[in-house]
C-alpha cells in the first residue's frame, strides 16, 4: 500500500487541525513498511517511520499542540524517551493500538510503558473503558474526538427500486463474510445484496451481486447505490476500534447496520442515528428490515451527523479542549 493511502478516513483530521484556533499540527504517520506486511523489512521500514516521526516532532515544537495520527507501539516506545520534552504537547492517536495490546502481551507491555512515560492518547468516539486504567483509559489527559466524516455526497439510489444492502471490504471467508452474505440472502429475499470488495473472483456465493471496489471511486459508488451496509466485526479487532465504512457510508446518505461494541455503537448513535447495532447474527436480519424502514421514511438525519462530524466540527472540539488543558 502507498502511503499516500493509508487510513484515508482519517484525512479530516488535518484539516480540522488547520482550521482549529488554538495551533494544532497534525501528524500523519502511515504505518507502511517495505515488501510483505509483517516482514522483516517491512518492520524496519515502520520503525525508520517513527524515527524520521521523532525529527517531525521536534520541527513543530512550536505548536501549542501536535496530534499525531497513527504510530505502532513498540517503535514508539522506542524512541519516546527522545521526545520526553514534548510529551505534553504530543496527542497519539490509538487506532489499532488497544485491540492488539489486551490481546498480545508484548504490546500490552509497549502500551502500558508509553502511558506510564507521560504519553497522550487521542481517542476515537469514547474512552469510557472498564478494565483498562493500566493504559491511562479514562483520563482527563487525554483528547477524544468523533471520527470525522469527510464530505457529504450525494445518493444515486432510487427510493422506488427494491432495497439495496451492502457488505464492503477486502473478502476472506476467516472474516465471517460468507456467513454475513448467505443470511443477508436468505433472510432478506426482497432485497438486493452487494459484496462490494476488491477481488471479487474470490466470492462464489449464489444470490449474491458482486462489484469490484478496487478504485475509491467504485467504492463509493457503491456506498451510495445502497440503503444499507451491514457489518459483521470481529470482536477481536473492533471492540475497540472505530470504523471508517460506517463514516464513509453516512456520508453517502447510506445507514449502517453494526455489532453492538463499544465505539461502533457510539459511532452510529452519536451525536443523532444513522443505523442500528446488533447483538448476534441471528438479531441482524431484523435490525437490517428496521434500517431499510428508517431510510424509506427518512428517519435518518444524515445531514445533521455529517455536520457534526466535520472538520470543523473537529476544530471546534480541539479549541475546546485545548482552553480545557490551559485553563
Amino acid at each position: 500500500m502507498r502511503a499516500e493511502a493509508y487510513h484515508p478516513v482519517l484525512r479530516p483530521l488535518e484539516e480540522a487541525c488547520r482550521l482549529a484556533k488554538s495551533d494544532w499540527l497534525c501528524l500523519p504517520n502511515p504505518l507502511v513498511g517495505w515488501s510483505r506486511e509483517g516482514s522483516l523489512f517491512w518492520k524496519a521500514g515502520v520503525l525508520l517511520r517513527h524515527i524520521a516521526l521523532m525529527g517531525r516532532c521536534w520541527r513543530a515544537a512550536a505548536h501549542r499542540h501536535i496530534l499525531v495520527r497513527e504510530f505502532s507501539t513498540v517503535p514508539l516506545l522506542l524512541v519516546f524517551p527522545l521526545l520526553w520534552p514534548l510529551r505534553k504537547k504530543i496527542y497519539f492517536l490509538i487506532h489499532h493500538n488497544l485491540p492488539w495490546a489486551v490481546r498480545n502481551p508484548v504490546e500490552r507491555f509497549g502500551l502500558q510503558g508509553l502511558a506510564r512515560l507521560g504519553a497522550r492518547w487521542a481517542v476515537l468516539e469514547t474512552q469510557e473503558f472498564q478494565g483498562l486504567e493500566r493504559f491511562y483509559l479514562p483520563s482527563p489527559r487525554n483528547l477524544v474526538l468523533p471520527l470525522p466524516v469527510a464530505e457529504d455526497c450525494s445518493n444515486v439510489r432510487k427510493t422506488n427500486a427494491p432495497p439495496v444492502i451492502g457488505v464492503a471490504g477486502y473478502y476472506r471467508p476467516e472474516k465471517g463474510m460468507d456467513e454475513l452474505l448467505r443470511l443477508l440472502v436468505a433472510h432478506c429475499p426482497d432485497c438486493t445484496v452487494v459484496a462490494g470488495v476488491p477481488n471479487p473472483e474470490a466470492v462464489k456465493i449464489p444470490g449474491v451481486h458482486v462489484v469490484d471496489t478496487a478504485t475509491d471511486q467504485a467504492y463509493r459508488r457503491m456506498l451510495a447505490g445502497c440503503d444499507v451496509l451491514v457489518q459483521n466485526s470481529v470482536r477481536e479487532s473492533y471492540f475497540y476500534r472505530a470504523s471508517g465504512p460506517i463514516a464513509d457510508a453516512a456520508a453517502c446518505g447510506t445507514a449502517v447496520v453494526v455489532p453492538d461494541f463499544p465505539l461502533l455503537r457510539h459511532q452510529v448513535l452519536f451525536p443523532v442515528p444513522v443505523g442500528e447495532v446488533f447483538r448476534t447474527l441471528e438479531e441482524m436480519p431484523e435490525a437490517v428490515r428496521r434500517a431499510i424502514n428508517q431510510v424509506r421514511r427518512g428517519g435518518y438525519d444524515f445531514s445533521a451527523y455529517c455536520t457534526a462530524r466535520s472538520a470543523q466540527a473537529v476544530a471546534d472540539r480541539l479549541d475546546e479542549f485545548s482552553r480545557g488543558q490551559n485553563g
